[in-house]
């Protein structure tokens, strides 16, 4: 007799994403479907300097453990920052650095959520953070997300009827690529504000608008109601599990207690090759080399769409980020297209699971992780089967 799993464990949702990263690594295959950054645009030869003066000045540092709350240099540049760029003040005890953004969403789940609570997430949302706060079973409010951002009479109406949790992208949002426009992170602000309601901000893309940052953070007009999250996986290595967050200072102690019981501390090694990383350059300048990077992979993209896709599929342009929103006809369901597309060499990944409800007919395409060569033979695939779907 074996014993049986929790009741989180059994309210955990699958992993489609990582699933298809499994199909992704098959030989001769082509995907359009993860959220991987481009390999091209990775510093290997500034992360390995980092890495060496790092070990050579402090060895023994590097290589132990240190504050819960992380490398406290580190912390310092990214509160640092939030003064320069993201527009309110903090200081480094405000910020907790994690083993990527995903931690912070259990964290945050697990310090908010009790069975049967109501949380409010964009429809569609991120399926990663969906599937970590599905483990604390709550019930889900979809707000629909459209090119101005979330349908702020939908979070209002989830937010007077007693949710205690909004999970929000609001720069170039996965899936959709939408970015929120600067009236609806006010009117988003003005909601959470003083509701019982706490703002979610996931930053994971608000560094990669291509010609800048697109807005304010909500975090800056809200900052007691707000935990904002962000991470290094897209801008320097999502292999280094590097993330942080945020938080009001009435959240400081709880956040201390809840990230030591989780996993001690995130990688001191890691964090420090990073502070070096971000030491040793001009940050703000390679970060304008990612944009001009991701920018010019997405025009690739989009024309090869032009090229080869149908009149009777849509799709959006994005101002930053990795990913296109491509909605096929009314009525049909993507979901026999993604299938088609794997027999014929290439993944995409369907809309319908980053949705609470509807989103059949969507499918999100990631420009960012083939090359040029496999844009153009990948969209060749795509058209020919859309055009004998649609």
């Amino acid at each position: 007799m074996r014993p049986g799993f929790s009741k989180a464990a059994g309210s955990t949702l699958e992993s489609f994403i990582m699933g298809l990263v499994d199909v992704a690594a098959r030989p001769g295959m082509i995907s359009f479907a993860t959220g991987l950054p481009d390999n091209d645009l990775f510093d290997v030869e500034g992360l390995k300097r980092a890495a060496d003066e790092v070990l050579t000045e402090d060895p023994c540092g590097a290589l132990q453990y240190d504050s819960s709350a992380g490398y406290i240099p580190l912390r310092k540049r990214i509160a640092e920052r939030c003064r320069r760029v993201y527009g309110f003040d903090a200081t480094y005890e405000d910020v907790f650095m994690t083993s990527g953004s995903q931690v912070c969403f259990d964290l945050v789940s697990r310090m908010m959520l009790d069975p049967g609570d109501a949380m409010v997430v964009e429809n569609p949302g991120y399926l990663g953070a969906i599937q970590s706060f599905s483990a604390y079973s709550p019930r889900f409010i979809g707000a629909d997300i459209g090119p101005q951002g979330v349908d702020t009479c939908q979070l209002a109406s989830a937010v007077s009827d007693g949710a205690k949790l909004f999970y929000s992208i609001p720069d170039h949002q996965n899936p959709s690529g939408y970015s929120y426009s600067e009236s609806t992170r006010r009117e988003v602000a003005d909601i959470i504000s003083g509701s019982g309601c706490l703002l979610l901000e996931d930053d994971a893309y608000g560094e990669l608008g291509y010609a800048g940052r697109v807005g304010r953070t909500i975090k800056s007009m809200a900052v007691e109601d707000t935990v904002m999250t962000g991470s290094f996986s897209k801008t320097i290595s999502p292999g280094m599990r590097v993330g942080w967050m945020i938080v009001p200072e009435w959240m400081r102690e709880q956040t201390s207690r809840s990230l030591e019981a989780c996993c001690l501390q995130s990688a001191t090694f890691c964090q420090r090759i990073i502070d070096r990383f971000m030491q040793d350059r001009d940050y703000d300048a390679y970060l304008d080399g990612l944009r001009r990077g991701y920018a010019a992979k997405k025009r690739v993209f989009l024309d090869a769409m032009e090229d080869n896709l149908p009149d009777t599929v849509r799709w959006n342009d994005p101002d930053g980020g990795m990913f296109i929103w491509l909605r096929t006809p009314d009525g049909t369901d993507a979901t026999r297209l993604f299938e088609r597309l794997i027999e014929e060499g290439l993944v995409v990944m369907p809309g319908r699971p980053f949705h609470v409800r509807g989103g059949e007919n969507t499918v999100r395409l990631n420009f960012a992780t083939p090359s040029e060569e496999g844009i153009r033979e990948g969209m060749r695939i795509l058209g020919r089967v859309c055009r004998e779907l649609y």
